[in-house]
């Protein structure tokens, strides 16, 4: 498939950006990016339709990491395929329209899906093949195709991903900030291994007693040992966290396993991670529910829009117990809960309070996921002062003991 840009007439305004032509009364002029095989088929496409093709231009490729879509205007698209399924639209005559709607750069990021609901795919798998969305936010629309639900799924996806934004905004500055000291630390550590430490060494301080200058050359090679100590575990935590974020951009499920159980052990961040995938999956089952969507698939969707294990398996574990004849309050009975949560949940009474109280837990959860995020923060640079300080304190009792074997030598 290749990208055309095309300009045609038509007897009717197919888009809001189409516009009454003057130089041919009764007919629209459009603008649009569309995606063929070729311009022959865009020409018969058009025709066929009663319209009048005026200019075909092909467009050129782009890399695949040009044709990315930042998250605000991907959050947008769902606002506006809500909007539209709440005026009646199907949802894949919904997305259709906002596709056709767009003709600027967003345009060519959108025409695969496009293609995808003309040759007769379903809205899911329109949105699936755009690439956008991660594989939770895919689950909930899936699962409101299957129940019927699009408008509540349309709602609890937007819900699930402009709270998914926030989270990641929250812990990449947290983690940005990480990065940060720890490239100051290993900066510093670099200067002293490369500059000062082979200054002193080559300075050659030489005392009149043999045993003092080997002592201070002994000195000198156990701070390069700490400091090469140091920079080899900054390479591995580096080529470990290369990995990674491999395996999250990937999707490779063993990666992705082994750095989520490595990450779940890390002090607040493990706690900032597991609560901000509660606080996340409580907002998508909360909005599913306020909707009239029956608990069973409110529950099976959450379990579906997380990635974290531990969350995962409590909604799945809910589900397993209401299906074998457990009341729902019982079954969200879980040590993931504290005390007070779990007495507001066995105090509903309606699915509508339900969702509610799913609401309160995951506003709570959200703020303590910000705080221990902020405290995460805090320690590393704690980690990273004493990261640093290790080898400058080294470095600098090297300096101490040159300085005063000096002064000893001057006074004698």
């Amino acid at each position: 498939m290749k990208n055309f840009r095309v300009i045609y007439l038509m007897p009717r305004a197919e888009t809001m950006s189409a516009i009454a032509d003057r130089e041919a009364p009764g007919y629209f002029r459009h603008e649009t990016l569309l995606a063929a095989n070729d311009s022959k088929s865009i020409i018969t496409d058009i025709r066929d339709r009663g319209g009048v093709p005026l200019q075909i231009k092909a467009v050129g490729a782009r890399p695949d990491w040009l044709n990315t879509m930042s998250r605000s205007a991907k959050l947008q698209l769902l606002q506006a395929i809500n909007y539209n399924v709440r005026g009646g639209m199907s949802p894949a005559r919904a997305l259709e329209m906002v596709i056709e709607g767009e003709t600027g750069e967003q345009r060519r990021k959108l025409n695969p899906a496009l293609t995808i609901l003309r040759t007769g795919g379903t809205f899911s798998e329109a949105v699936r093949t755009l690439g956008f969305f991660d594989s939770s936010t895919i689950a909930i629309l899936e699962a409101g195709e299957r129940t019927g639900r699009m408008r509540d799924s349309l709602n609890a996806a937007a819900s699930h991903y402009e709270k998914t934004s926030n989270s990641l905004k929250a812990m990449f500055g947290a983690v940005s900030w990480t990065l940060l000291d720890i490239a100051f630390a290993v900066t510093s550590i670099i200067g002293l291994r490369f500059s000062l430490l082979p200054t002193l060494a080559n300075g050659s301080f030489q005392s009149e007693d043999p045993k003092a200058t080997e002592e201070f050359q002994r000195l000198v090679q156990q701070a390069y040992l700490v400091n090469d100590v140091l920079i080899g575990g900054t390479v591995v935590l580096l080529a470990l966290v290369i990995t990674a974020v491999y395996g999250y951009v990937a999707n490779v499920p063993e990666i992705r396993r082994l750095a989520d159980a490595a990450m779940a052990r890390v002090p607040s961040l493990g706690t900032a991670l597991r609560n901000s995938a509660m606080a996340t999956s409580f907002t998508v089952a909360a909005s599913m529910l306020r909707g009239g969507v029956p608990f069973m698939p409110a529950a099976a969707t959450a379990a579906t829009g997380t990635e974290h294990q531990e969350v995962r398996e409590f909604w799945q574990n809910a589900v397993t117990r209401v299906e074998t004849g457990d009341t729902v309050p019982r079954s969200l009975n879980s040590p993931l809960l504290n005390a007070s949560e779990a007495t507001l949940i066995a105090s509903h009474n309606t699915q509508r309070e339900l969702g509610e109280v799913l609401d309160r837990i995951a506003e709570r959860r959200d703020a303590i996921a910000d705080a221990a995020s902020k405290r995460f923060a805090l320690w590393m640079f704690i980690a990273s002062l004493i990261y640093s300080g290790i080898a400058v304190m080294f470095t600098l009792y090297v300096v101490y003991v040159q300085n005063k074997m000096m002064m000893d030598r001057a006074a004698g």
